[in-house]
């Protein structure tokens, strides 16, 4: 979605960036390196029916934070087409489905980029393919808005009826 006023992406455009895959290298890496299991059964890592569990659990988990960011997402621009006619109530709840958004993201990323050498191997750690980079780099972009007080606002949503208080964060 663009938004012409603003000659610019909205959110909801910058959000479906995720492919809805791993990064290429990591899915490269173990099509033509990793080694399947010695009791596996199969030849190929392609096959071994752990490594494939796990791309398809890695895929359920991405395709699930790209749906709720669509959805916080359309929340926004929602909002911002009203423009001053948003009510607190209406921002509030827009808090909300960011601040889930972020946090279901950050837990599927956190998960994600510590499980990637449970489909590459042991040999994926040796530092020449960087593959460490997608936790460190995930961790360093998360740690700055924390998602425990988001979870701590939406908890309060759900259990208390409190919308947040309205921060740069939030």
């Amino acid at each position: 979605m663009w938004d012409k006023r603003l000659a610019r992406p909205t959110a909801h455009s910058s959000m479906q960036s995720p492919i809805g895959k791993l990064p290429k290298p990591v899915s490269e890496y173990t099509k033509t390196t990793t080694k399947p299991w010695m009791t596996s059964g199969v030849d190929s890592a392609t096959q071994d029916p752990y490594i494939l569990h796990d791309y398809g659990d890695f895929w359920i988990e991405i395709q699930a934070a790209i749906a709720l960011a669509d959805q916080a997402a359309e929340k926004v621009q929602a909002a911002w087409d009203k423009d001053a006619e948003l009510t607190h109530q209406e921002r509030g709840e827009v808090a909300i489905a960011v601040s889930a958004a972020k946090a279901l993201a950050t837990r599927v990323g956190i998960d994600i980029t510590n499980r990637i050498f449970e489909v590459t191997g042991t040999r994926a750690i040796a530092t020449k393919y960087g593959f460490d980079r997608y936790w460190r780099d995930l961790r360093t972009f998360t740690l700055h808005d924390p998602v425990d007080y988001k979870l701590r606002a939406i908890g309060d949503w759900v259990l208390n009826d409190q919308l947040p208080v309205i921060r740069q964060y939030s």
